[in-house]
């Protein structure tokens, strides 16, 4: 088993891992812009300078929502490293428990063992087994084109307010 570095986290239910090669940074939650007639799993856009980013709400992607979300002063959003080709995206999470666990034990997940194969191993960290989820599988191709569309007009919009004379 290969030794390496995770972002561990809370959301919903679920405490679960990335790993840190894929997260750019972790944040603490600005507002949130809604965007119009998005599904639930679209928690809103934030404007990262100047940038429209998508914050999906983990615990409704991966349906583990559970008990009361923790309140916004400590909830965090995990900005991914964007994918080739895909709009950035966010994460938001209830919290996150670390951002350098160490997993000495690492056991890989087969494909068809996860849905769309968003787990892709399991990772001793701190005596615990904990999933560890594959950023390119957390969505569906259909739901990477809605979420491209989605992104591109919250652009234009806050281009729009940018744009317009004072």
């Amino acid at each position: 088993m290969t030794s390496s570095l995770y972002v561990t986290f809370r959301a919903g239910a679920l405490e679960a891992a990335l790993p840190q090669a894929a997260v750019a940074e972790i944040l603490p939650v600005p507002e949130l812009v809604a965007a119009p007639g998005a599904p639930r799993v679209l928690a809103g856009f934030v404007n990262l300078g100047g940038e429209a980013v998508a914050a999906l709400a983990l615990d409704r992607l991966l349906e583990s929502e559970g008990g009361e979300p923790a309140p916004a002063l400590y909830r965090h959003l995990i900005r991914l490293r964007p994918l080739a080709g895909a709009p950035s995206v966010t994460l938001l999470v209830d919290r996150v428990t670390d951002a350098a666990a160490h997993a000495p034990d690492t056991q890989a997940v087969e494909e068809a063992d996860s849905l769309g194969g968003c787990i892709a191993e399991t990772a001793l960290i701190d005596g615990r087994l904990t999933p560890v989820l594959s950023p390119e599988h957390l969505l569906l191709a259909e739901e990477k084109a809605r979420l491209d569309e989605f992104a591109r007009r919250a652009q234009e919009r806050l281009a729009a307010w940018e744009s317009e004379p004072a």
